[in-house]
């Protein structure tokens, strides 16, 4: 073979592997995680999810605000209350006072930041609260940072090596006497954002020109969201120096709902918009990226729930007091996603048939075997070993819960009158 022959074969072999390589990271970029396929599914009701490697923080507020958590503002309590919270006994309220204060935060900040972080809550809107102003938010700072102890809006902050920049989820319009339902969106700034002031996004030299930018995905589902618990989780990408190459995303009960990065979405700017339909998408184009920041040191470090209610978002309120819950926050450098539902609880008996508890029956949502220690020799010690006779389990805080429950139609009896005739079980095994 030539020398050119072998020229042209090896330039064919590089733009190959070249192409290949490409098309892996394409692949790897096509698709994020949804529903099931995160962290969360190793650790059914959350237990034990804290000592993940991948795991920043999490807390189900069982034990208060505690491992670095800190509360700001005022309006912020922890709720015994097992009737509301999501999982356990506890979760944290907080309470937006019309006239008097906009509510309160929960701020957790880390030393070592990620160019990849995830953000997985549970949020419950009281009844009668109002959409609040500004909701949860993640984000990054450098230590020179003018606003980093607070301040900042309506600036546009730089991404070097005094940056920042932060992006916030918002719930859509909670009132549906009052506008459109318009599903969540982000609210987010960074260096490169667009001003309200003109249509092509420039600022036209007055006073705060630069406010959160907008983006609002197409057909979301309807929303209900007053006193139910949701799901919601969004992610952050930080982009290589010099690239569009960054993204964001978001969840709601485990649905990927919206994600922008290189490419997609398609849509026009429009002020501080990026419209993907309607009057105001005139010149559709592929997004073109987050350019996060222009110094590699600026990095992820910090995640809020916040409940900020401004005076013009309480005013035309039912209540003076607009309250919302939040449980299960969890941050990680994965996907997270809903909690895992515990698998049921079974209990054989040697000859006598199949005592079974189901997962609709499983106190608060907690794992009652895997997740408390309690093996089959325990558990058993509670049952009893005629046909048809409920048992008693173990509840979360250890102790045997007074609940009996019906087996193949047959009466029920306490955990007390269970534990009288242990002595009856044979051939004790358990699955779940």
């Amino acid at each position: 073979m030539t020398r050119t022959g072998i020229l042209a074969v090896l330039t064919f072999l590089v733009a190959l592997a070249f192409l290949s390589a490409r098309g892996a990271e394409q692949a790897r970029d096509r698709a994020l995680p949804e529903g099931s396929k995160g962290l969360a599914a190793r650790y059914p009701g959350d237990v034990g999810i804290a000592k993940d490697p991948s795991v920043i923080y999490a807390t189900g507020f069982e034990n208060g605000i505690e491992g670095g958590l800190k509360k700001q503002r005022a309006g912020v309590v922890i709720l015994k209350d097992s009737g509301i919270a999501r999982t356990g006994k506890s979760c944290a309220q907080i309470t937006a006072i019309r006239g008097k204060d906009t509510g309160g935060d929960l701020k957790y900040m880390w030393k070592k930041g990620v160019d990849q972080c995830f953000v997985r809550f549970y949020c419950r809107f009281d009844k009668n609260t109002v959409t609040p102003h500004h909701f949860v938010n993640m984000g990054g700072h450098m230590p020179t940072y003018k606003y980093r102890w607070g301040g900042g809006a309506g600036i546009r902050p730089p991404g070097g090596a005094n940056g920042a920049f932060n992006t916030t989820t918002e719930p859509p319009n909670l009132d549906r006497a009052k506008g459109k339902r318009t599903g969540w969106a982000f609210y987010t700034y960074w260096h490169e954002m667009h001003s309200w002031q003109t249509p092509h996004g420039a600022s036209a030299g007055r006073p705060n020109a630069y406010y959160g930018n907008n983006f609002r995905p197409d057909r979301q589902r309807p929303f209900v969201g007053r006193d139910k618990w949701i799901c919601v989780e969004f992610m952050v990408k930080l982009n290589a120096i010099g690239r569009h190459d960054g993204e964001q995303a978001f969840w709601i009960d485990g649905k990927l709902v919206g994600r922008w990065k290189p490419g997609s979405p398609v849509g026009t700017w429009i002020r501080d918009k990026f419209a993907t339909s309607g009057s105001y998408n005139t010149k559709p184009r592929p997004f073109e990226g987050f350019s996060w920041r222009t110094d590699k040191r600026l990095k992820i470090n910090k995640a809020m729930l916040q409940w900020y209610v401004s005076g013009r978002s309480a005013k035309d309120g039912e209540s003076d007091k607009n309250i919302v819950y939040f449980d299960n926050f969890v941050i990680a450098t994965k996907y997270i996603g809903p909690i895992a539902s515990p698998r049921p609880f079974t209990l054989r008996t040697g000859g006598r048939g199949l005592l079974h508890r189901p997962q609709s029956e499983v106190p608060n949502g907690q794992s009652l075997i895997s997740s408390f220690g309690w093996n089959c020799r325990a558990v058993a010690s509670f049952a009893v070993a005629v046909a048809g006779v409920g048992v008693g389990l173990p509840g979360a805080d250890g102790r045997v819960s007074g609940r009996a429950f019906r087996v193949a139609g047959s009466t029920a009896v306490s955990p007390r009158r269970a534990e009288s005739q242990s002595g009856r079980l044979s051939d004790r095994s358990c699955s779940g």
